[in-house]
């Protein structure tokens, strides 16, 4: 982050916490040009840079504003409208302007605390990490310098995460890609006995179950009673 600072320091010198102030950001090199100065000197400058307003911390810039193309050497410089800077061969916008380098690492801390720090799927990390690092060489092809550094390695990291994270299963949408180890097994709970339901008869189209018939015993011998005559009875009777 600290090499994807302006090629100038800014005006005052010294070491400082923050960094208010004007600043020049060099675009390129062009043919040395006459520059009058405030007090009546001329001045060959022979670069194109972008002069800025700035604020920083820790010579990480944070914000700029008021951007505009100047020529300028060393401490001296004059501005340029848009048809001088044309008539000088044209100048490439600075992409460095819209992205100093304390914003990129606020950027960067903002997306490990929402996207970093939880749980992702291998399918995302795969996706995330090819957006950051083509976006990694778009910036690099604007001129965004070191700073590409910053989406590049966190695109790296995806990459590395879905590589050598959790191996992939069948079910690759529900695997975190931060755990290095499986999550151990669980033991299975034991099924508790459970008495066995009374057997009832569901089919009404089927007879009722029948009790078993009642045996009785008969003894093998039959019984012998002994019977007396009575001359005077009409009929003969039974004596038990």
């Amino acid at each position: 982050m600290a090499a994807t600072g302006p090629a100038h320091a800014g005006r005052g010198g010294g070491i400082v916490i923050i960094n208010v102030g004007d600043d020049i950001m060099h675009v390129r090199d062009t043919d040395p040009q006459p520059v009058l100065g405030e007090d009546g000197t001329e001045t060959q400058v022979g670069q194109i840079g972008y002069h800025y307003e700035r604020f920083g911390l820790f010579w990480l810039d944070f914000w700029r504003w008021s951007g505009e193309y100047v020529l300028y050497s060393g401490d001296s410089y004059a501005p340029l409208t848009d048809a001088e800077v044309e008539q000088l061969g044209g100048a490439k916008f600075p992409i460095a302007y819209h992205l100093p380098p304390g914003l990129l690492g606020l950027l960067a801390g903002g997306y490990y605390l929402i996207v970093l720090r939880r749980p992702r799927t291998v399918r995302f990390a795969l996706i995330a990490g090819g957006v950051l690092i083509l976006l990694a060489v778009i910036l690099f092809v604007l001129g965004l310098g070191a700073g590409v550094l910053i989406p590049g390695l966190l695109g790296v990291y995806h990459l590395a995460a879905a590589k050598f994270g959790t191996p992939a299963t069948d079910a690759d949408s529900e695997i975190n890609v931060d755990e290095d180890d499986a999550e151990p097994e669980r033991p299975m709970p034991r099924a508790v006995p459970r008495p066995s339901a009374p057997r009832f008869e569901t089919d009404p189209f089927r007879a009722p179950p029948q009790q078993a018939p009642i045996h009785v015993e008969r003894p093998s011998a039959p019984l012998v009673a002994p019977v007396a005559v009575d001359p005077n009875a009409e009929a003969p009777k039974m004596l038990i």
